[in-house]
Parts: structure tokens; C-alpha cells; sequence
């Protein structure tokens, strides 16, 4: 998900909405939150003098306490909170994206990831120019927009009363009551009221057996890949044991953590900070 907008927000709504809407774990002492039971978020913000709003700080500050990964679009200019984004990258090299207009990446973005989401902020519900410009761009794409200084309110083309929304096919209703539905190419097909209620109901029992299946396969094949990883790295190759002797002071043996990368199906020693969610760790070793 992204987030545009040039209005203030408060910090407690931002971090109430979201972690109520994405299932975010309890807050820890340090005042990291815990992980999503439902979903795997990632974010992108825009960094530049006029497009890292106090909202948008905000918005990364509740990103940062939930150690989620996230991208910074930069159009090379920047304010007092520009330099916050830029310097807690994971990545530099890869996450720090330099563009023109970050506006029209993010959406570009957005639209070729999965289950994406363009999260605006507005003001009593009045957006900036180039914050509006950005959500009807992302409706036309089937990006789904929400208003997060109106706890999450869904934005539809009548929010944006300055954008035009794209022509849909109509469905005429003649002088006898029936239906004809119009299309740019092809002939007309005229059905009944009656026909067209049938219609409709064939496609919402069609999109209801869609998302359960869709639903029950996902949940299933998260599981199995989580199976599959861990039988895997039962089978990676083992450090050795430490010889007798090198135990530490009182006899306490040190350890490190490591983390098993899938892709390479190896044993690698973990970074610093927590370690990614669902990740298979063990303690070897040192």
C-alpha cells in the first residue's frame, strides 16, 4: 500500500485505524507492535519537500513500529521529515527509488502489485490537486482508495467531484420494460427484468464461490509452505559440535542465532533486529 496527501493527521488515529483494520499484534515494552495474523503488508512512501506531509510522517512512523518493509519514492528533494524516510531504509540502493513525480509512480507502482491499496489524506474530506489527481488515476486502475483521516472511508469516484469517472456499459431499459445491455462492438442483447435479475444473481453466486475458494486455498498454501520450509531446513547440513574445551566461562557455551534461507535452502546468521516473520531460527553454535 502507498499513501499521499498533504494534510496533518494524528498519530494515535493513524496507529488505532490501521492496527484495528490489518490485525496488528499488541505493542511490545519498546513500543514495537507485533505482527499481522492475517496479512503481510508492504509499503511505499513518498519522500520530497512537497509530498512528506506530517500525515505521510505520521503514516511511516506506524510503518516503522511495525517493522513492516517499505520503499521510498524520492523525487530528490526533500523537508525536515524527508530525511527520517530516506535513512531507515532496509536497502538504499533498492529501496530508495528516485523519480520525477512521485504521485505517478506510486500509482504505476500500485498497480502492478498484488491486492494493492492507496491509502489519501484529506482534509474534512477536501483533497489537494495532486493528492486527488492521484486517487482518480488509481480508481481507473482498480486500485481500491481509502481516506485515512476518515478512519479508512472508502473513496469513490463522487469524492472527486473534479474527475471525470470512466464510461461503464449501461443496461437500457426499452418502452416494453426489457433490458438491452450495449457494448461498442457486437449486437444488442435484450433480456427481460426477470433475465437480467438471473444474471445477476448468477454473477454474485460466482463471485461468493471466487472468494471462498480463493480464501481456503491461500490459508491452505501458506501452511504447507511453511511445512515445506521447515522440513527443509531440518535437512540442511548441521554446524559441527564444539570440541570439548571450548566451552566458555562456567561451562556456558556461546551461541548465535541463524535464520534458514529458503531460496538457497542454507543456514544463514541473522542480522540485526528481529527476524522476519514466520522465519524457521535456530541457536548454534558460536
Amino acid at each position: 500500500m502507498g499513501i499521499l496527501g498533504d494534510a496533518q493527521i494524528a498519530g494515535d488515529l493513524v496507529v488505532d485505524t490501521l492496527n484495528s483494520h490489518f490485525n496488528i499484534g499488541p505493542e511490545d515494552p519498546e513500543g514495537y507492535f507485533g505482527p499481522s495474523d492475517r496479512y503481510e503488508l508492504v509499503v511505499r512512501i513518498p519522500a520530497g519537500e512537497n509530498v512528506t506531509s506530517q500525515g505521510v510522517h505520521a503514516f511511516w512512523e506506524w510503518a516503522v513500529r511495525c517493522e513492516l518493509p517499505y520503499q521510498a519514492l524520492w523525487d530528490e528533494t526533500g523537508n525536515e521529515r524527508t530525511d527520517d524516510i530516506l535513512s531507515n531504509v532496509d536497502n538504499a540502493e533498492e529501496d530508495i527509488l528516485v523519480v520525477a513525480d512521485p504521485h505517478k509512480s506510486l500509482v504505476e507502482l500500485l498497480g502492478k502489485s498484488e491486492n494493492p491499496m492507496l491509502l489519501v489524506l484529506s482534509r474534512e474530506g477536501e483533497f489537494d490537486a495532486a493528492t486527488a489527481d492521484a486517487a482518480a488515476a488509481a480508481l481507473r486502475e482498480g486500485i481500491a482508495v481509502h481516506d485515512l483521516s476518515r478512519m479508512l472511508l472508502e473513496v469513490t469516484w463522487q469524492h472527486l467531484p473534479d474527475h471525470e469517472p470512466p464510461q461503464e456499459e449501461a443496461m437500457e431499459v426499452q418502452a416494453d420494460g426489457q433490458m438491452a445491455l450495449v457494448v461498442d462492438d457486437g449486437p444488442d442483447v435484450t433480456l427481460t427484468a426477470a433475465e437480467a435479475a438471473a444474471v445477476n444473481k448468477a454473477l454474485e453466486s460466482a463471485e461468493s464461490f471466487i472468494d471462498r475458494v480463493f480464501g481456503d486455498v491461500v490459508n491452505a498454501a501458506a501452511e504447507l509452505r511453511q511445512t515445506l520450509i521447515h522440513g527443509r531446513s531440518l535437512l540442511a547440513p548441521r554446524p559441527p559440535e564444539p570440541e570439548p574445551g571450548e566451552a566458555g566461562d562456567k561451562g556456558k557455551k556461546k551461541t548465535r542465532l541463524e535464520i534458514f534461507d529458503a531460496e538457497s535452502g542454507k543456514w544463514r546468521p541473522a542480522g540485526r533486529g528481529r527476524p522476519p516473520k514466520d522465519a524457521q531460527t535456530r541457536r548454534v553454535p558460536a
